[in-house]
């Protein structure tokens, strides 16, 4: 039989993970999938490829939502585009970005470190 704190970690967690599908079943209705998914996977994805301490990718994830939520919503006022088309584009750009900045480090570390 399961100890005390085993149940109330695995209830908090249940009603944590119902909370959030919660959430994203609601934004997904409001805003669209591809706008809920861009905002969940972009931040999260350019935090793990700049960052090695959890913080610093909380951190990183936090900068690029921020970015690219209101970079995506200017270009959309600017070039008269609609917003939510604007912020996914701008997240895909941002992604690419630091695809290309991550994959450059990479191979200059590798021609550093050769005797």
């Amino acid at each position: 039989m399961p100890r005390r704190d085993e149940r109330e970690s695995h209830r908090s967690a249940l009603i944590l993970s119902s909370f959030f599908g919660l959430v994203v079943t609601s934004f997904v209705r409001i805003a669209g999938v591809l706008l809920v998914f861009s905002y969940l996977i972009v931040p999260a994805v350019c935090g793990i490829n700049l960052a090695q301490r959890t913080a610093n990718r909380l951190l990183v994830g936090w900068f690029i939502a921020l970015l690219g939520g209101v970079a995506g919503l200017f270009l959309s006022y600017w070039w008269d585009l609609p917003s939510g088309a604007a912020i996914v584009c701008t997240f895909g750009a941002l992604l690419i970005l630091v695809s290309l900045l991550v994959f450059c480090r990479n191979r200059f570390q590798r021609l550093d470190d050769t005797p």
